[in-house]
């Protein structure tokens, strides 16, 4: 890369870009969907640029090492953070409460309400570790974690065929809510070409449908369709996560 790709400087050059950049007409009073719009057109010329200087070979072995890594991570990170939950709720039992979190912890229930806070946990951190193994691939740049440029409804950016696709990211397909679809829309909407990811092809229904989503100008992926795409074994992640999850288990309920 050049000195033209330091992040500090590719920050600042974007945020000057972004001023000469005009809105269409009947765009959304929306200031942070504004914000975003301005950023991501001035990162499109440079991103494509970017992308022309990245080697796209794939070392599945390389990959399954990171996935390896972010897996460990994510054991750790919940295993501490579970622990430290289990701490603080005996902690409260042992001083005078006047406000509770839930039921549970009202009447005293540690294994129902760490229950609770374990299933909340767990499913917040898995998502940002999907994050990291898509940020594995050639293929995903994350403008957050890149150069400090956060994009709103956006997680990464995927180059697919020359054009660049503007990508949310949930953990599976249900993740969404129906009464969240709309407003994820709008975020997509404001983007030449964007996709929305379920990263596990797991769950009930997919929100947004198909159908809305076409509609909307959308692109759908699930799963392994996704992962292949930008050269990552689904399979590899399938047995990586749910490996981490059978020794959280086992640690967590050893008793």
């Amino acid at each position: 890369m050049t000195d033209f790709f330091e992040p500090s400087q590719w920050k600042e050059r974007i945020q000057q870009k972004k001023q000469s950049i005009e809105l269409p007409a009947g765009f959304p009073e929306d200031t942070e969907l504004r914000e975003t719009y301005c950023l991501a057109r001035a990162l499109d010329a440079d991103l494509l640029q970017y992308f022309q200087q990245v080697d796209f070979s794939i070392d599945r072995r390389q990959i399954q090492c990171g996935i390896q890594t972010i897996a460990d991570r994510f054991k750790l990170e919940v295993l501490q953070g579970l622990q430290k939950e289990k701490t603080d709720f005996n902690k409260n039992l042992q001083r005078p409460q006047s406000k509770f979190k839930n039921i549970f912890e009202f009447a005293g229930l540690e294994k129902l309400y760490l229950s609770n806070t374990y299933t909340r946990f767990i499913s917040e951190n898995l998502g940002h570790k999907l994050e990291d193994i898509a940020d594995l691939s050639p293929y995903v740049f994350i403008p957050e974690s890149r150069i400090d440029i956060t994009l709103k409804g956006i997680d990464f950016i995927v180059i697919w065929d020359g054009k660049l696709h503007y990508t949310q990211l949930k953990t599976k397909k249900d993740t969404l809510t129906s009464s969240q679809v709309p407003r994820s829309i709008n975020e997509f909407k404001i983007h030449l070409n964007s996709m929305f990811v379920a990263a596990l092809d797991m769950g009930s229904r997919l929100n947004p449908s198909r159908t809305k989503a076409r509609s909307n100008g959308i692109e759908l992926r699930v799963g392994e369709e996704f992962w292949t795409k930008i050269g990552i074994c689904y399979s590899d992640i399938l047995n990586e996560i749910s490996g981490s999850f059978r020794d959280i288990e086992s640690r967590l309920y050893a008793e």
